[in-house]
C-alpha cells in the first residue's frame, strides 16, 4: 500500500477489538509496511503494539498535577504549570502527526469520535471499522462524537451483520457507505497455544476431574457479558447434571463482582462446580479445557472469544437477538437460544452433555468456521477497501 495511513486505537487493553488491530498492524508489518498507531490511552498490550507500529500515545500524564495538601500555593504554581505543559503536549502532538502528512486515518473503533474531531485539521478522509452494537455505542461515545462520524466518515467496516443493520436502522447510514469485514485472529497461533495446552495441569489446579464435562464463558463482568445469567444457568443445568463443571474466565480476583458471584455461588451450593478466575494472557490455556462454550452475552458484537473456542472443537451455544453470534453459527438452532431464556439454556446444554457424537459434528463444523476468520484471509479485504477509498478519494 503506497498512502501512508493512521490507525486509531482508543487503547491498549486486553480486549476483542484491541486484538484485531494488533492482528492487523502484525499482518502489515509482515508485508514490510510501515505502520502508524495514535492511542488515545496506553494498556497491558501497549509493549506488543511498539513491536509492530510507531506508537503515538496521545494521553497525557498528569501525576504532577496532584495536589499537595500542605500548601495551596504551590498546588496553584503547580496546576497553572501543569495546564501550560499540558497545551504544550498536544500542541506538539498535532505538530507531530501534521508533518507526517497521511493520507487517510482508520479508527478501529466507534468510540475514537472525539479524538478523530481533534484531528480534523489534517483534512484526511477516514474510515471507522465498528466493533459496537447500540448499547455499547451510546454507553461510549459522545451525541456530538456520535454525529460527527455518522455526517464525516468516508466509510464505515462492520464487524458484523447485525452491526451493519444497527448502523442503518438506529444511525441512518445507508448501506453503500457500509461493508461487513468479519473480526479476525491469528488461526495458527491460537491452534499452536491450544496444541501445547497443559489441560490436566489446570484441571488439577481447579479441581476439576479429568473426566468431568466443562462448559465455559468468558468476558469481564459488565451487564452486556450476562454473567449472572451465566451463573443461572449453571445452578439450573448442576440440579439435572452433579457432575458438570462452569469455567468463567475474566472476574478480577478479590474485586467487588468476584466477592459477589462467590456468594451468590455458595447460597446456590455450587461454588465447587462453577470456577471463577480473573482475566489472563493465559486464556487459551483454560479455554482448551472447554468442552461446550457458552456465550451468554445479552449483547456481543461478534466476540473474538467465540473463534478461539471454535478452534478447540467444541460448540458455541448463544442467545438469539443478542449480537453477531446466530449469525456466527449459522442460525443452527441446535445451539441457539431464545433471549434470555434459563429453561431453554439448561436444555439446549444437556441435550449436547449427553451426546458427545453430536458435540464433536457441532465442534467440527465450528472449527471449519473458525479458519475462515485468519488475519491472512481478512486483511486483504480490509486493504482493498482502503485501496479503493484512496483511489476515490485522488479522483474527487
Amino acid at each position: 500500500m503506497q498512502k501512508k495511513i493512521l490507525f486509531i486505537g482508543h487503547d491498549a487493553n486486553v480486549a476483542g477489538a484491541q486484538y484485531v488491530l494488533l492482528d492487523l498492524l502484525k499482518s502489515l508489518k509482515n508485508q514490510g509496511l510501515e505502520t502508524y498507531l495514535l492511542l488515545a490511552k496506553g494498556g497491558t498490550l501497549l509493549a506488543e503494539f511498539n513491536k509492530v507500529a510507531n506508537v503515538i500515545l496521545w494521553e497525557y500524564n498528569e501525576e504532577s498535577s496532584r495536589r499537595n495538601p500542605y500548601s495551596r500555593i504551590i498546588y496553584d504554581k503547580v496546576f497553572k504549570l501543569n495546564k501550560i505543559r499540558k497545551l504544550n503536549f498536544y500542541q506538539e502532538k498535532l505538530k507531530e502527526l501534521a508533518d507526517l502528512k497521511f493520507d487517510l486515518i482508520f479508527s478501529n473503533t466507534i468510540a475514537n469520535g472525539g479524538l478523530l474531531r481533534n484531528l480534523e485539521f489534517l483534512k484526511c478522509p477516514f474510515v471507522v471499522y465498528v466493533h459496537e452494537l447500540e448499547n455499547s455505542i451510546q454507553k461510549y461515545t459522545l451525541p456530538e462524537d456520535l454525529a460527527y462520524q455518522v455526517q464525516n466518515c468516508t466509510h464505515f467496516l462492520a464487524a458484523s451483520k447485525e452491526i451493519k443493520s444497527n448502523l442503518f436502522k438506529n444511525h441512518q447510514i445507508v448501506e453503500d457507505r457500509i461493508t461487513v469485514v468479519n473480526p479476525f485472529i491469528s488461526v495458527n497461533g491460537i491452534l499452536n497455544k491450544l496444541h501445547y495446552a497443559n489441560r490436566t495441569g489446570i484441571r488439577k489446579r481447579l479441581n476439576i476431574p479429568s473426566n468431568a464435562l466443562v462448559i465455559g464463558g468468558c468476558g469481564n463482568f459488565e451487564w452486556r457479558k450476562g454473567v449472572d445469567t451465566f451463573l443461572s444457568v449453571a445452578n439450573a443445568v448442576f440440579n439435572e447434571k452433579k457432575d458438570v463443571h462452569f469455567l468463567w474466565i475474566g472476574i478480577q480476583k478479590n474485586s467487588v463482582e468476584h466477592q459477589n458471584i462467590l456468594y451468590d455461588l455458595e447460597k446456590m451450593g455450587i461454588e465447587n462446580h462453577v470456577h471463577v478466575i480473573a482475566p489472563t494472557r493465559d486464556n487459551i490455556d483454560y479455554m482448551a479445557c472447554f468442552d461446550i462454550f457458552f456465550l451468554s452475552s445479552r449483547e456481543d458484537p461478534h466476540p473474538l472469544v467465540m473463534i478461539e473456542a471454535s478452534l478447540n472443537k467444541i460448540p458455541v451455544v448463544c442467545f438469539d437477538k443478542a449480537g453477531g453470534a446466530p449469525e456466527y453459527v449459522d442460525k443452527d438452532e441446535r445451539v441457539i437460544i431464545p433471549y434470555g431464556s434459563i429453561v431453554s439454556a439448561k436444555s439446549k446444554l444437556i441435550a449436547l452433555i449427553e451426546n458427545k457424537l453430536l458435540r464433536e459434528e457441532i465442534g467440527q463444523k465450528m472449527y471449519q468456521k473458525a479458519l475462515n476468520y485468519d488475519a491472512s484471509v481478512i486483511t486483504p479485504q480490509i486493504l482493498q477497501i482502503l485501496e479503493e477509498i484512496n483511489e476515490h478519494e485522488s479522483i474527487s
